[in-house]
Order: structure tokens, then sequence, then C-alpha cells
């Protein structure tokens, strides 16, 4: 996830306000649609039309116990809670994408594409849970060109 033109340093940057940003919003992961068949991919971010889309992903959403407990363990202040018994849906997709959105921005980020087989996410070890970026390519907002 890394170019001469977005440096280790900021991808860690990047990577770790995503994590939180998951977190605060309950993402567990972002994956492909497993419908979805090479040469397609999933596409999270800004198109070459300049529009924000969240296309043939599949999300997962933390459950209550996990989302308070990856909150805490990552000092996420504001995590968008769900009472016990309630559905992430629609709406928390949306909700995430706006999110995300706001976090590309900040970071020159144009979008993530997944193509078949990309992982972002949690996933469980022995030791506990690790974030993973799993084939996940990033492109970078086009710089304007100076006059």
């Amino acid at each position: 996830m890394t170019t001469p033109a977005f440096p280790q340093a900021n991808t860690n940057e990047f990577t770790q306000d995503l994590m939180r940003l998951m977190v605060r919003r309950g993402v567990t992961s972002i994956a492909p649609r497993p419908d979805l068949s090479a040469p397609q991919a999933g596409l999270l971010g800004l198109t070459e039309q300049d529009t924000f889309v969240t296309r043939d992903l599949a999300f997962a959403f933390l459950g209550p116990q996990d989302h308070r407990a990856a909150a805490a363990a990552l000092h996420v202040n504001d995590p968008a809670l769900l009472p016990d018994g309630e559905q992430r849906g629609e709406a928390d997709i949306a909700a995430f994408s706006r999110a995300a959105g706001e976090l590309f921005d900040q970071h020159g980020i144009m979008n993530l594409e997944f193509p078949a087989g990309a992982f972002l996410g949690f996933r469980s070890t022995p030791q506990g849970q690790r974030f993973a970026v799993e084939g996940v390519h990033l492109t970078l907002r086009p710089t304007p060109n100076p006059a």
C-alpha cells in the first residue's frame, strides 16, 4: 500500500486512522462481495467521475461486546455503539462511507480497490485480534498541475 508519492509514514498514519474509524463505526471487515469474479473488484472511494461509491463490497460488523472491547482497547472515545439485540445494516454502511470519504480527503486518497481475495479488517489469531490489509489497492488523488 505504499508508493514513492505516499511513503511508509503516511501509509501507517492512514492505516491507523482507517482502523480507528472502522472500530468507531463497528466495522470488523471489508472485502469484495463473494460472488464477484476476476477481473471485477469492489471499490470504496472516488470513481474517475469524482463520485464517492461503495460498490461490490461485503461489510461485516462487530457484535456489541466486541465493539465495546475494541473501542476500549484502541481508546476510541466516541464509538457508534448499538443497543444489544439491534443489527447493523445499510444505514451503518452509509455512515461509515461518509466518514471514510472525509478520512480519504484528509489523506489525499482517491479510493481503495478490493480485487478478488482482498481483505481489510480484523482477523482472529491465537494472540487476539490482528488488523490485516491484504491485497487492497490504494489510489492517491491526482495532484493539481502547477500553473
